[in-house]
């Protein structure tokens, strides 16, 4: 609970203040990463712009995700990764209810696409994730220590 809440918090935090003060692209890492004001319709890469049923769909997987650890045991790291997929997901669909757009504003040298917060959370989450797996971590038992 701490990572979604975490994660949603900073997420929107982040994006009212882009709105609230970014007028023109800044760099913040000269020659390599730019805040750059974006309105993205669709969802990743901007794929599906304006079609009606990305906010239902995203709405419905992040319930869904979030409801995984309630049915599945999982690490401790595992966890932590789903908090921040599901955090950073709640964040892209709050913007969507809200705004009818994503707010993305961090721009990469040689990345293909502007982002955020929540997409940077929920790309460290699945990292997270897979490395559970990959070092075959327990589940933590209902008491929180390893089965």
């Amino acid at each position: 609970m701490f990572w979604v809440t975490f994660v949603l918090l900073m997420d929107q935090l982040t994006k009212m203040l882009i709105e609230r003060f970014l007028v023109v692209p800044t760099s913040i890492v000269p020659g390599f990463v730019w805040l750059t004001y974006t309105k993205n319709t669709g969802i990743a890469f901007g794929m599906f712009a304006r079609s009606p049923w990305i906010l239902w769909v995203t709405f419905f997987a992040t319930f869904l995700l979030a409801l995984v650890p309630a049915f599945v045991g999982c690490s401790k790291l595992t966890k932590a990764g789903l908090g921040m997929i599901v955090g950073g997901a709640m964040g892209n669909v709050v913007d969507r209810f809200r705004l009818g757009y994503v707010v993305d504003f961090i721009n990469v040298k040689y990345f293909p696409a502007v982002f955020n917060i929540a997409d940077l959370f929920i790309t460290i989450g699945g990292v997270l994730i897979l490395v559970s797996l990959l070092r075959g971590e327990k589940p933590l038992d209902d008491k929180g220590g390893q089965e």
